[in-house]
């Protein structure tokens, strides 16, 4: 198998994730659909960004990459640095001075805002580069390498993720707000999307040869019908096991019907076309989302109809992801805008 290769419905389970987000946020913060109404949203948040995570890893990892230093160096600082840092910066600061928000303000929350994603994704861009550099330096065995990607990542969920030990940590929260430290834990699943690209056809053959995708649906859907209970006693691992087998239940659906997400099915099409501008529907979509017509659903959030909530949050994602695609391609004509909006490279 060619690793450099792009699979299909790779990228539109990408691009479905993206919607999963903009339809999250519409339901947040223009709906004012909160996880305490009976929603799909709440469930859909268990493995959305988890799953996000974990495509990242998994697009990223080549079979061929050598990890010396010149191309550590290369991929943080010529690769990566402009679409994650630069470009999240500035809209991060176009939306500063369009709501008229502070700097500092803006700076010392944990979620940036909603721009915090691009950021922690590069942090674990440079977790993992300095961890494969450092590997290749001592001439570390591949199963080895494994296990201590893996052990990291499990090491950044307990220490940022699990909020008894996060509390404890020995760092101001005003520091632990600038960094956005609450979100490093979703490092872990960044790790296990790049374990699942090293190892995918002894991972096609567990899926294929085994009832895993039954036992993750048995779990995932019989912890959410206990899930107020689990929650009180157990909830980190309800949120790691409803995470884990929820990507794997995705990832099961669309590589199962693989053929209605190639580009010449219209689904297909539509998917990939998304999940290849996640970056740019993601850094656009927080200026276009109409935040003041919650207004004119408080009925809605305060007695909630879930088949109506959602039919409105898709409609208006919808508008919102094609307007961002169309904003996007207008940017994306001028190379320097490109550049700089997005990190795309001149050729």
């Amino acid at each position: 198998m060619n690793d450099s290769k792009r699979i299909e419905y790779i990228d539109a389970m990408r691009g479905f994730t993206m919607l999963l987000v903009v339809a999250h946020h519409v339901a947040a913060f223009c709906l004012g659909i909160g996880d305490y109404v009976p929603s799909i949203h709440p469930v859909l948040c268990e493995f959305r960004m988890p799953l996000f995570f974990f495509i990242s890893g998994f697009v990223l990892y080549k079979e061929e990459t050598i990890w010396n230093a010149s191309y550590a160096t290369k991929f943080l600082f010529v690769m990566k640095f402009s679409a994650q840092i630069i470009t999240t910066s500035i809209f991060f600061f176009v939306f500063l001075i369009i709501n008229h928000i502070g700097v500092m303000e803006g700076l010392y929350t944990d979620s940036k805002l909603g721009y915090w994603f691009t950021l922690s994704l590069y942090l674990f861009f440079c977790v993992y580069a300095i961890c494969r550099y450092v590997l290749y330096l001592i001439h570390c065995k591949s199963i080895y390498t494994d296990i201590i990607i893996l052990s990291v990542g499990a090491l950044f969920f307990l220490l940022f993720y699990v909020p008894s030990v996060f509390s404890k940590l020995p760092i101001e929260n005003d520091i632990k707000d600038l960094l956005s430290m609450e979100k490093w834990g979703y490092f872990l699943f960044f790790t296990i999307g790049t374990l699942f690209r090293k190892h995918f056809n002894m991972v096609q053959t567990i899926l294929d040869k085994t009832p895993v995708l039954m036992i993750c649906l048995v779990i995932f859907f019989g912890f959410n019908l206990y899930y107020v209970e689990l929650r009180a006693t157990h909830i980190n691992l309800l949120e790691l096991t409803t995470a884990l087998t929820g990507i794997v239940i995705v990832f099961s659906f669309f590589r199962i019907h693989q053929d209605l997400f190639k580009k010449d099915r219209f689904v297909g099409r539509c998917l990939q076309y998304v999940g290849r501008r996640t970056l740019d529907i993601y850094l656009l979509h927080y200026l276009l989302l109409p935040v003041n017509l919650k207004m004119y659903f408080t009925s809605l959030a305060e007695h909630p109809i879930p088949i109506i909530e959602l039919t409105i949050t898709l409609i208006i994602m919808l508008i919102i992801v094609a307007g961002c695609l169309v904003i996007s391609r207008i940017l994306r004509m001028s190379p320097t805008l490109a550049y700089l909006l997005f990190g795309v490279r001149k050729r």
